[in-house]
């Protein structure tokens, strides 16, 4: 399928820098809970809530607690390096060099289209090309929202109602290679996982 023929996906959000900034830290914990659950994170809201505002770890195991705060700190360097080169900040998420999707990130941020599907292409590049072993997913999903960041279009975070058909659906995109199959995840994603400041909310 051509590009032309793709389907559109505009940026639903224009958010400042400030409104940006805001956004994130304001759902700092939601966005720590979603994430975690790529990698088998067992406490409850409450609990990473508990962890993140006020360092308690009551009843919680240490690899999760070593989770949340591993997140959390990703989602901060997301504000606090925001010039630096997008590769090289996906890199350094764990200090890994993946030179080999160079090219195609090059390709990727060199078209016409919208930040928001950059970034929803980005995640679904790292996450399919498993770049990144077991740190993969959590990689993938801070890349993207360092474009969404930069650009103002939202943040990207799977929610955990939808988190097992998001699941069906980015098993079903691995193990195609049918044009569609990207598609219909980045549809997905696009309609159900993207959020951001409404007028109406504006600070």
């Amino acid at each position: 399928m051509s590009e032309e023929k793709r389907p559109n996906f505009p940026d639903k959000y224009h958010l400042s820098r400030k409104e940006s900034v805001y956004l994130l830290k304001k759902n700092i914990v939601e966005l720590v809970y979603n994430a975690g659950k790529f990698e088998g994170l067992n406490t409850t809201l409450l609990q990473t809530e508990e962890i993140i505002k006020y360092n308690r770890t009551n009843n919680v195991a240490l690899d999760d607690v070593l989770t949340i705060v591993n997140l959390k700190r990703g989602f901060e360097m997301l504000l606090n390096d925001a010039q630096k080169p997008l590769l090289e900040k996906s890199k350094r998420f764990n200090r890994v060099i993946a030179a080999e999707i160079g090219d195609q990130y090059d390709n990727l941020m060199d078209q016409n289209i919208s930040e928001t599907e950059k970034a929803l292409r980005f995640f679904l590049l790292i996450t399919k090309n498993q770049i990144y072993g077991e740190d993969n997913q959590r990689t993938a999903l801070l890349s993207a929202n360092r474009i969404m960041i930069r650009n103002g279009t939202g943040l990207l975070s799977i929610p955990e109602s939808l988190f097992e058909e998001f699941n069906k659906r980015l098993s079903m995109y691995y193990n195609s290679r049918q044009t569609t199959a990207e598609l219909e995840i980045s549809a997905f994603m696009y309609d159900y996982c993207i959020f951001g400041i409404n007028y109406s909310q504006k600070i």
